[in-house]
């Protein structure tokens, strides 16, 4: 019985507490994140595929920075510091991850070129594609979501987590393109190629100014 209200009390939590549902959900991130990071990091040393080691630094630099979060709230909590004291702390980690957030758009620029150059290989039938859109669309309107309910709780932890959220759905819109361009079409020639070029420099573009908002931030939050 005690087991069970314990899991009650999980799933109560769950829905009622933002914060606990974005750390929890966060975990999930990190898992999934960590298998990407392998899988294209064991294709890119097997077939010297240059644009999967490209994109496996990108997940290992997303990795690093959920995981510094995880760590942090893990580490701080058993410490029973005050929520004053985790905010100084939560500064400092906000500016770490923010310049991280850049790292991270400048790593991007290898993969992208590559993409808008064809130099990734995709072997998607459309049932995939179509589910790599529906779930892109959930990623992407996730984030948003996400982004508006966090700056209302103006929690430093979870604003870095939802940056890095922002960042991986608008990278899963650029490659949901490809592979869409790739599956349905005769792949990047001519005009097409002018679009994905542009709205690769386009999605890389925001990934920058949302970097660099943030960098901003945690500067001014730091002074």
């Amino acid at each position: 019985m005690k087991s069970d209200k314990g899991t009650d009390g999980v799933f109560v939590r769950l829905k009622c507490d933002f914060a606990f549902r974005k750390f929890v959900f966060a975990a999930g991130s990190f898992v999934i994140t960590l298998a990407f990071t392998a899988y294209n990091l064991f294709l890119g040393i097997a077939y010297n595929a240059v644009f999967n080691l490209g994109i496996s630094v990108y997940y290992a630099l997303l990795l690093c920075g959920r995981a510094f979060v995880g760590i942090f709230e893990i580490k701080y909590k058993r410490a029973g510091l005050s929520e004053e004291q985790k905010s100084v702390k939560r500064k400092k980690l906000f500016l770490a991850t923010g310049i991280l957030l850049l790292i991270i758009a400048l790593a991007l620029v290898g993969p992208i070129s590559l993409m808008v150059r064809q130099q990734k290989y995709v072997n998607f039938t459309e049932i995939p594609a179509i589910s790599m859109a529906a779930y892109t669309v959930y990623k992407i309107s996730s984030a948003i979501a996400g982004f508006v309910k966090t700056k209302k709780l103006k929690h430093l932890s979870l604003e870095i987590l939802q940056s890095f959220n922002f960042v991986d759905a608008l990278v899963s819109v650029l490659s949901l393109q490809y592979v869409l361009i790739m599956t349905f079409g005769d792949g990047i020639a001519g005009a097409m190629f002018t679009l994905c070029a542009i709205s690769g420099f386009a999605v890389w573009a925001v990934i920058v100014i949302t970097s660099i908002a943030v960098l901003a931030k945690a500067i001014k939050n730091f002074r």
